[in-house]
């Protein structure tokens, strides 16, 4: 009959060989002469755990430990246990106590390091995978895991030089070059980080995330039609891959082609419920001319509702005492400034405010630097960035502060935090500028408006109660560097329409209407906004050949900065604000460059803002009540060359004396409108 040794080490070799089957009814039987066998216990728990039945797993992992607790690995096997079934805070003293038994044992390190950083620490995590490096330094994916906590924790240099020593020492380590490429674009090195990055997808072709990261790279270096390119593969290689679909359709969206944006976010969000692909998806909604008010309004509740709701605290911070004596303290939170105007608005609130009664914190969501940004900080009493931080920490860091109005510049464009809103950090926190419909969330308070934009009735829009302002819910900051307005053009050749919006407005119904206004007006020409795509811009004229309108009366120019931008209202006689989303800022450049705007009155906030404006400037004349009408209107200032003319000459003299510049006037309001939230 076979010794207790002679079971154990037949078990152990059938075990080796994978006959896991007579490996266990090897176990079992030593285990039925020698219950408590340490060795036994931790290699049947392995076997049950490799089947996926891991509660039996566990149970003997218990057992061997309870028999003899010096076992490096039954406390590393039962820490990875852990770790797969989502317990990462039970691994941790697991591995502690197997690094107890043996301090330099580099999987522990490694694994320790995932288990604290699956709870957020990362720099424990930092610490765990350096000495991992340092036992073991010639392993790569202790470089590469090194180098993402360190990211973790804002330390991107220190993370750029590991990833660095990763593809000097494996050359042949597609995921150091992907992982070197991801923060070198992060840091802003475009060129290099897209060298590098087509440096790992050439090591590996099939390396979606290579491909998303390379997207990313082209994207920041406008490169979009390569951008897509790189999208489309990663989808293709691994066709879950929710980042790749959520880049993929927010990229479509920049460039106008919001139907196949829509879909690719909503299959992103069918592979995995995703807060900030959602917001996209809503973005792009915008756009539509299909939805109804009412449906859009639904479909930001949908987001509010799985996402932020949820996420309310029991009790919000209590409003302070309107007689108490001290400053109200105002919070702005703001992500990545997307235009000048954005800047521009917020360096003026900055600016005016009344720091007798106020005292204003910033909270930028964004690690760029720069004297504009230093600008900012010195304008602003206290500055807190908070990109990088989680949402939970970002809030708790805002009610620490005891913030008492806390403000939202994004909505759901991108770069927002809406999701430390949800949080409740402050007792009253409002919508502010840009995003032109509701959050869809209970936590947002109040959002500033007008009563042109948002004319009684609207409340039914939105889940926040309005706030609006006596004259216009926003202010526009001239540009100091735009060109003077030049003479009307059309009186030296064919009247020529334009259009310098964002390519997504330009739904169905605007490019309907807007191919009839040239059709109404022989020889006239428009100019159109394209973005960056070659491939887009292709189908928006294509659009217009559907239509009847030939080629060589539609010119579309690509995305434009600084004085570019400003140099292109030059050749325009009159602009068309897009419908059903219309333009503000934009709207506001082409009135600053004499350029006058016609615009169709919209059903919600997405389609008044030209009204708005134009009613402010005593313009009432260019508003059409329906697309129809704007084909007349457009016929009928064409023929109308020199009031157009003078019009042109004090547009900018208007404008400037005008609410929508009086940035003393405009802050005072909105200071009331603080008081009275």
């Amino acid at each position: 009959m076979a010794t207790p040794d002679e079971l154990f080490q037949r078990a152990v070799a059938a075990h080796q060989s994978g006959a896991l089957d007579e490996a266990e009814q090897g176990y079992r039987q030593l285990l039925e002469a020698i219950p408590g066998h340490p060795a036994c216990l931790t290699n049947l728990g392995s076997i049950l755990a490799h089947r996926g039945e891991t509660d039996e797993a566990e149970r003997f992992y218990l057992e061997s430990i309870a028999s003899d607790p010096n076992q490096l690995n039954t406390l590393f096997n039962l820490g990875n246990l852990y770790r797969r079934t989502g317990r990462s805070a039970r691994a941790v003293p697991l591995y502690e106590d197997a690094l107890r038994l043996s301090p330099n044992a580099p999987l522990v390190l490694v694994n320790l390091g995932l288990a604290v950083s699956d709870g957020g620490d990362w720099p424990r995590a930092v610490e765990c995978f350096a000495r991992a490096v340092t036992v073991t330094p010639d392993v790569a994916d202790g470089l590469n895991l090194l180098g993402d906590a360190l990211a973790r924790c804002g330390r991107r240099d220190e993370a750029i030089a590991a990833f660095r020593e990763v593809v000097s020492r494996f050359s042949d380590s597609p995921r150091g070059y992907c992982n070197l490429g991801l923060h070198l674009a992060a840091a802003g090195q475009t060129d290099e980080a897209i060298e590098t990055l087509e440096r790992a997808v050439a090591l590996r072709t099939d390396y979606p995330e290579a491909h998303n990261a390379l997207g990313v790279a082209y994207e920041a270096a406008g490169r979009t039609d390569d951008a897509q390119v790189a999208y489309r593969m990663a989808v293709h290689l691994r066709p879950d891959f929710v980042d790749a679909w959520a880049n993929l359709g927010t990229s479509l969206g920049d460039q106008g082609r919001t139907t196949e944006a829509v879909e690719a976010l909503r299959r992103a969000l069918e592979l995995a419920p995703n807060p900030i692909a959602q917001s996209s998806l809503l973005s792009n909604l915008l756009f539509s001319s299909t939805l109804t008010p009412e449906q859009l309004r639904d479909e930001h509740v949908t987001w509010a509702t799985a996402f932020a709701d949820p996420l309310a605290p029991a009790e919000r911070p209590r409003k302070r005492d309107p007689n108490a004596p001290g400053r109200v303290r105002v919070g702005y939170v703001f992500g990545e400034f997307r235009s000048r105007a954005a800047f521009a608005f917020l360096e003026t609130l900055l600016t005016h405010h009344d720091r007798k009664q106020f005292h204003i914190t910033a909270y930028p969501n964004s690690g760029r630097q720069g004297e504009d940004y230093d600008r900012l900080r010195r304008l602003a009493d206290s500055w807190k960035p908070i990109a990088g931080l989680p949402d939970d920490r970002a809030a708790n860091l805002i009610r620490s502060d005891e913030i008492d109005i806390l403000v939202d510049l994004n909505g759901h464009a991108p770069g927002n935090r809406l999701l430390v809103f949800a949080r409740g950090p402050a007792p009253t926190q409002i919508g502010l500028f840009s995003y032109p419909a509701t959050t869809g969330m209970r936590a947002l308070d109040f959002r500033v408006t007008d009563g042109q934009i948002d004319p009684p009735g609207a409340e039914s829009l939105y889940t926040e109660k309005l706030l609006r302002l006596p004259d216009l819910s926003w202010l526009y900051v001239p540009p100091e560097n735009a060109p003077a307005p030049n003479p009307l053009p059309a009186s030296r050749r064919a009247f020529t329409f334009g259009c310098l919006n964002h390519p997504g407005k330009l739904s169905d119904a605007c490019v309907g209407a807007w191919a009839e206004i040239l059709k109404a007006v022989p020889k006239s020409r428009l100019v159109l906004l394209a973005g960056q795509s070659v491939s887009s811009s292709e189908e928006i004229a294509a659009r217009f050949t559907q239509r009847g309108i030939v080629s060589d009366r539609l010119e579309l120019v690509y995305r434009l900065s600084g004085s570019d931008y400003f140099e292109a209202y030059q050749p325009l006689d009159v602009t068309l604000d897009p419908f059903p989303y219309g333009g503000a800022v934009t709207t506001c450049d082409s009135l600053w460059m004499g350029v006058p705007v016609l615009t169709v009155a919209g059903h919600d906030a997405r389609g008044r803002q030209g009204m708005s404006l134009l009613n402010a400037l005593g313009l009432p004349e260019f508003i059409a009540d329906t697309p129809e009408q704007l084909v007349t209107l457009a016929a009928t200032w064409a023929d109308q060359r020199d009031a157009l003319a003078d019009l042109r000459s004090s547009l900018r003299d208007m404008v400037a004396h005008s609410p929508l510049t009086d940035a003393a006037t405009y802050v005072k309001h909105l200071e009331a409108a603080y008081r009275s939230a």
